[in-house]
């Protein structure tokens, strides 16, 4: 999400009135402008952490007027997804491969996990957040 003068916003704050807390949030709804310390979006557009930014997309506030950010400018968050998809398929396009044997053996375990949902879903989501944690340790 970008500002009018181009510039991503920092976080909004909200504050908990009853007590010293609150949360800040990125949420490119939350940039409607109708809260104090809370900017007007300007447009938005697609991000990825490889530092990529997409195209950005014009917000028309006379056409959005009074309705949330969030439904008025859903088609628009929609073509910054299709931006990024559009670009991670750039990206695995210029990857380099993954040997044959090792991408049968995920399509294999994936596989698996769908067939073990089917008959025990706990066991499905155990063995799920097994290759999770397993993935992190190899990254790692």
């Amino acid at each position: 999400m970008l500002l009018a003068d181009g510039s991503v916003p920092a976080p909004v704050f909200f504050d908990m009135s009853s007590g010293g807390g609150g949360h800040a949030v990125s949420q490119w709804s939350a940039y409607d402008g109708r809260y104090p310390r809370v900017p007007r979006a300007a447009a938005l557009r697609g991000v990825c952490s490889c530092g990529w930014t997409g195209p950005a997309h014009d917000l028309d506030w006379d056409q959005i007027g009074d309705q949330a950010l969030a439904e008025a400018a859903g088609g628009t968050a929609d073509t910054c997804t299709q931006d990024w998809d559009t670009h991670t398929a750039e990206v695995d396009q210029v990857a380099i491969p993954l040997p044959e044997t090792f991408t049968k053996l995920l399509s294999q375990l994936v596989t698996e996990i769908e067939t073990l949902a089917k008959t025990s879903p706990l066991a499905a989501l155990r063995a799920a957040r097994q290759l999770e944690v397993t993935a992190a340790r190899t990254a790692y």
